[in-house]
């Protein structure tokens, strides 16, 4: 039954994290090319009776309710320590609800190694009316933690505290140097712990995840983990699981595929994670410009993204620059803004203009790679 596994689910995670571990299939050889086995997963079905919604205060079987294992916060916590993410933070042990993550395609964030994690109430559901963008029950948690040469930075909190669209609350924690523990920093901190690695202070936070006014960021405030983001079976707790386990409202038939070859994926991919949060045409993207570089579920030709369609031939709006002809020029990524800009740091023209000191050279091979391969 349905509801016995929510009550239950707190105590018999760390097993159903062990199979899983167990049974996980091997990475793909592309992990764009990644898809669903549905004999491996025991197949997508329907999430049941009571899958369009939440089970905040239903009763399970013999009248037990529902309790979920983390109370909301009304502001975030002072340590990391307190967030939930940790049932011993000094042996760095990850508390058993909580589930680690990879994003399909990753955010550039100066070649810091990266961790990632979500606690899903056990009582709620994921909204997936919106398979574009998914709603969050009340409650869930997000963590991302920072590394630089094997050392501890930061550990960033996302986390929904109530149903309005800014109901949200974001902090980043400063790691102490024998890493037992981290202190939120509300203002950032540059040059973290003797690196070149930034916190970033809180409104920074929301100016990525879209809670502050004409800045960028989705309505789901939350970038990383979506249908497009989890379609991989490398992914850890991924799309798959996430339908196998009865999470999302209305859980898809299968992985989301992205058209094009390996080559096109990759750089509609790359542009998906590092510039569609704010270039994309919801009333919280960047309202300036109408770039658009957010993948939707249901595309099936290169030509059809609104990466496409807004950028190859496209005149650029408000960047002005002599060698630049076009947002980007067909077989020409030297006459292109979008390659032109990835590759500069320190200035006006930098894209992403945050959040960032170093060029990300794969990346902007990947992108020059599509622009060249683009007929004239």
């Amino acid at each position: 039954m349905r509801l016995t596994h929510r009550v239950l689910v707190a105590g018999h995670l760390a097993l159903v994290l062990a199979c899983h571990s167990a049974t996980d299939p091997p990475t793909p050889s592309s992990a764009s090319e990644a898809s669903v086995s549905v004999a491996a997963t025991g197949g997508y079905g329907g999430s049941g009776a009571n899958g369009a919604g939440g089970l905040a205060g239903a009763g399970g079987e013999g009248g037990n309710p529902c309790v979920d294992s983390l109370p909301v916060d009304s502001a975030p916590p002072e340590k990391l320590s307190e967030t939930g993410l940790y049932a011993d933070i000094a042996m760095k042990q990850i508390a058993v609800a909580v589930r680690a993550f990879t994003p399909r395609f990753e955010l550039w964030s100066d070649d810091a190694d990266k961790q990632r994690w979500i606690y899903l109430p056990e009582c709620s559901d994921i909204d997936t009316s919106d398979m574009n963008d998914w709603s969050l029950p009340v409650g869930a948690r997000l963590f991302k933690e920072f590394s630089v040469d094997g050392a501890r930075i930061e550990t960033r909190l996302v986390q929904r505290i109530g149903p309005g669209d800014h109901d949200f609350i974001f902090a980043a924690y400063l790691w102490n140097d024998q890493e037992t523990e981290a202190e939120r920093v509300p203002q950032g901190q540059a040059d973290a712990k003797g690196t070149t690695h930034d916190v970033p202070d809180e409104t920074a936070c929301r100016r990525c995840h879209g809670s502050e006014p004409t800045a960028g960021g989705r309505p789901s405030r939350v970038l990383g983990f979506s249908a497009i983001q989890l379609s991989d079976e490398s992914a850890g707790f991924n799309l798959a699981m996430l339908v196998s386990e009865q999470r999302l409202s209305d859980p898809p038939e299968s992985n989301i595929a992205l058209p094009g070859d390996a080559a096109q994926k990759a750089a509609l991919g790359y542009l998906h994670a590092n510039c569609g949060h704010c270039h994309n045409d919801t009333a919280s993207g960047v309202a300036q410009v109408d770039l658009n570089f957010w993948l939707d579920v249901d595309l099936s030709t290169v030509a059809s993204t609104p990466t496409y369609l807004t950028t190859v031939g496209q005149p650029t709006t408000l960047f002005k620059d002599q060698h630049v002809t076009a947002r980007i020029e067909p077989g020409k990524p030297e006459s292109s803004a979008v390659s032109f800009r990835m590759g500069q740091r320190g200035n006006n023209a930098q894209m992403p203009p945050i959040a960032t000191e170093k060029v990300d050279e794969a990346g902007l091979a990947a992108i020059d790679s599509w622009i060249a391969s683009l007929s004239p």
